[in-house]
């Protein structure tokens, strides 16, 4: 009997282990699951057979949210939940079929490879779900937010994967363009023909549709884009690129969530294009039936990479600039000149030759047209040059010459380059011979107010000149300098014409001085024919200076006790006529026995002449003193016997 009930209670502890390990759901090594009839039965004996995932109990039966290890080389998944586990040994030598299904195999294509448990259970649970594939459920396939407390992370993963894949699967697009990249305009142009009469008429039409500004160049933008069924951008996808007619082009591009922009540089005129290529998601899955055993699940995996492809092209050739500038521009007559000049615009290592001609007129030139008084002076070829700064060849000046001269350049056009011509009047090829006026200034100080006066020579006789005086106010002595400083205090402006001479004289209007120093500075305003100048700050000629008032010195008043001289010691201190007794100690109140008056002190004799003042305690007041004492004791008896009675 014993016996019996021992056997008995192993047999319910038994049973009630295997029935909690069912309930809790322990992996496929801990506990043996349900019957084949309820749903998938954990393998003890082929552990490395499940992938990271989730166990779920459903009322039909245990089946695997998560990824199987059917192929050594990729994640499994099943479509046909609650049969038997996909192991490995019932797909020897099976051969994919493929399902179309852009979201699931976007899906796998992404995320297969995740070591999470929750991001593996969300895509078997994709797979289970995706009617475009086949299945045969044993035990019905539920979204993981529908699965209770343990796939709540699962669900978020779920979630997250899911809208990723209606957005960014394929099929897909690659798009490549090519679009030259224009030269912007200027502030001033370079080139147009002789016959405009304005200079930026070459630039738009103004009665028909606008142009585009600019010109080409020699480099091209790239632009690369990847489009997903949906038209989203598909970002982090390398994009592999074979390019012709370039110089030092990238190889590859790496695709965002906007297209994606570079700059190719054509190596020479002709042909620039570019093929691009791409390995993207597929959009189909590989369905593996078994090749042995019954009642096993089918699986799917990921499907291969599929590629993308596009081309462009353009056309490019040469649009040469140039842009220069005169070696001097105030040349001196009989001297020498060249054009300092820079050709942009090349294609690769492609050369021009250039023409460069002089002008002189006597007139000031105007930018974009060829006055009816200019006249050659001389021209000059440069050939073989390419994109960078160049010099040109020497060109005199004439020894009589006063007056504008400038260069302009000339390109002729053929296949590869479009023809260049410059216009007239560039203000840096533009150079002139001019009269330099310089002034003397003194600033005159007269009480508290100052003003300048100036005098201007070297202009132009006859010409119109604009002065400009400006004072400035400083609390230091000013150092000369080219930058003025200080405080402005004034600024007045002349226009004078010059005598015969080309001198004038002029007077500002005065200011009131302040303290410190004030300086002025002169500029003269250039002109068609006179150069400008302005003077330094902080010349001598030019600063006067106001001293700080003093203020009326007042003595100092006399002390009304006059100090002591050092040189005579100090007298000794007098000694007082009645010297203070000595205080006397603490003591309580005493009642006097009788009212006796005190004994005025007699006065201390004067010490003698010639002697100091005695010092210390004297016969007479010891005696004194020894009086007091005794007064004070005999009223103390007095006190202590009357008490004494009272308490008697």
């Amino acid at each position: 009997m014993t016996t019996l009930r021992i056997a008995s209670l192993r047999t319910a502890l038994l049973l009630t282990v295997l029935t909690i390990a069912s309930l809790i759901g322990l992996g496929p090594a801990m506990a043996a699951g349900p019957p084949v009839g309820l749903g998938e039965v954990p393998v003890h004996t082929a552990p490395n057979a499940y992938g990271p995932g989730i166990w779920h109990h459903a009322k039909q039966g245990k089946t695997w949210y998560g990824s199987y290890r059917t192929f050594p080389d990729t994640s499994a998944y099943c479509i046909d939940a609650g049969k038997k586990s996909p192991l490995p040994k019932y797909f020897k030598n099976a051969k994919a079929d493929t399902v179309t299904s852009a979201r699931t195999a976007w899906a796998l294509h992404e995320y297969a490879g995740s070591t999470s448990k929750d991001v593996q259970a969300a895509l078997s649970a994709m797979a289970r779900l995706d009617k475009a594939l086949p299945h045969d459920h044993k035990v019905p396939p539920q979204k993981p937010a529908d699965l209770g407390k343990k796939f709540a992370a699962a669900a978020k993963k779920h979630s997250t994967i899911l809208a990723e894949a209606k957005k960014l699967a394929g099929p897909y697009t690659l798009d490549i363009s090519l679009e030259p990249v224009m030269r912007m305009p200027v502030l001033e142009p370079y080139a147009a023909p002789e016959s405009t009469t304005s200079p930026d008429s070459w630039a738009s039409d103004k009665t028909d549709k606008p142009k585009v500004l600019g010109t080409p160049t020699d480099e091209a933008t790239l632009t690369v884009s990847l489009l997903s069924a949906s038209g989203a951008q598909v970002p982090d996808v390398p994009v592999t690129l074979k390019t012709t007619g370039t110089a030092k082009a990238p190889t590859t591009v790496t695709t965002g969530k906007e297209p994606v922009a570079t700059t190719l540089r054509a190596s020479a005129p002709g042909t620039l294009s570019v093929t691009a290529s791409a390995k993207v998601a597929p959009q189909t899955v590989r369905v593996f039936e078994p090749t042995s055993g019954t009642r096993v699940q089918r699986v799917v995996t990921p499907d291969t990479p599929d590629s993308v492809t596009d081309k462009a092209s353009l056309e490019l050739s040469s649009q040469p600039k140039v842009t220069t500038e005169i070696s001097d521009q105030t040349p001196t007559p009989g001297e020498t000149v060249t054009d300092e000049f820079t050709v942009s615009g090349l294609i690769g290592d492609h050369t021009v030759t250039v023409e460069h001609t002089l002008w002189q007129t006597a007139t000031a030139p105007r930018q974009g047209i060829k006055n009816d008084d200019a006249r050659e002076i001389g021209s000059v070829t440069s050939k073989n040059v390419g994109n960078g700064t160049h010099t040109s060849d020497e060109v005199t000046v004439p020894e009589d010459f006063r007056g504008w001269l400038y260069f302009t350049e000339s390109i002729a056009g053929d296949e590869a380059t479009k023809e260049w011509k410059g216009i007239h009047g560039q203000p840096r090829e533009t150079g002139f011979v001019p009269w330099t006026p310089t002034a003397d200034t003194e600033a005159v100080l007269e009480g508290t107010s100052t003003h300048d006066e100036v005098a201007v020579t070297g202009l132009r006789p006859g010409s119109e000149a604009v002065l400009t005086i400006t004072a400035y106010h400083v609390e230091t002595e000013p150092a000369q300098s080219k930058e003025p400083d200080g405080t402005e205090l004034s600024v007045q402006d002349f226009t004078v014409n010059a005598d015969e001479d080309g001198r004038v004289e002029i007077d500002t209007e005065p200011i009131d001085m302040p303290v410190g120093w004030v300086t002025y500075v002169t500029a003269i305003e250039g002109s068609d024919v006179n150069k400008a100048w302005t003077s330094d700050w902080g010349v001598p000629a030019e600063t006067v200076h106001r001293p700080p008032e003093e203020k009326p010195w007042t003595p100092p008043e006399e002390p009304s006790t006059p100090p002591e001289e050092p040189s005579t010691p100090p007298a000794p201190p007098e000694q007082p006529e009645n010297p203070e007794a000595p205080e006397k100690p603490e003591s309580p109140p005493v009642e006097p026995v009788a009212e006796t008056p005190e004994t005025p002190a007699s006065p201390a004799a004067p010490a003698p002449s010639g002697e100091l003042p005695r010092t210390g305690t004297t016969g007479n007041g010891m005696l004194i003193g020894l009086g007091i004492v005794l007064v004070g004791l005999g009223s103390t008896i007095l006190l202590i016997s009357g008490s004494r009675r009272e308490t008697d």
